[in-house]
């Protein structure tokens, strides 16, 4: 679902931030055979995990150790950068500092997709929420900022247009943000 909401062509530079075990970009690869894709991950068992994989897949994808608020690019490298799951984890502080260094990296007119759990907004996000603030699991914290509904506003600080919000997918928000020059 993820390449579809991005709107991905064929020949585009794309961007995985927090590859985790590497199955995005390597759908990404299989479905754009044509463009440069790379991956950033910063924990190294899952990176060798991701590399593991995309060494028996016989594809060109690059796959650095980086975290998202130090991305290893030239500006403007990219036409797309997507990040599933990934800002939940990520303190207030950094997740705009990630979101800097996104929109350095993105071309102009580019396309940032980010899936991550959005605003609480039925009774079950909500129940599920004070759950997890109640057995205090790491992720309560960080995962304020998202069901608060604070992220499409870190990425119009950030410089981003936010384009279009799809439909939560079983608690995912899809939001795709162009990069506006």
């Amino acid at each position: 679902m993820a390449l579809e909401v991005a709107a991905i062509r064929d020949g585009e530079h794309i961007l995985d931030v927090g590859a985790g075990t590497g199955s995005l970009v390597l759908l990404a690869k299989k479905t754009y055979p044509h463009g440069r894709v790379v991956g950033v991950e910063p924990d190294t068992r899952t990176l060798a995990i991701a590399r593991a994989k995309v060494e028996r897949s016989h594809l060109a994808i690059e796959l650095l150790q980086a975290d998202a608020q130090e991305l290893p690019f030239d500006p403007q490298s990219f036409d797309v950068i997507m990040s599933t799951l990934v800002f939940h984890h990520l303190p207030t502080v950094v997740k705009k500092q990630a979101l800097g260094e996104i929109y350095r990296v993105l071309k102009d007119d580019g396309r940032f997709l980010l899936a991550d759990f959005g605003k609480a907004e039925s009774l079950r996000a909500k129940v599920a929420n004070s759950v997890m603030s109640a057995i205090r699991l790491p992720e309560a914290k960080t995962l304020q900022d998202n069901i608060q509904g604070r992220v499409p506003g870190f990425l119009e600080e950030a410089g981003f247009r936010l384009r279009e919000v799809h439909q939560p997918y079983r608690g995912i928000h899809f939001m795709l943000a162009i990069k506006t020059s």
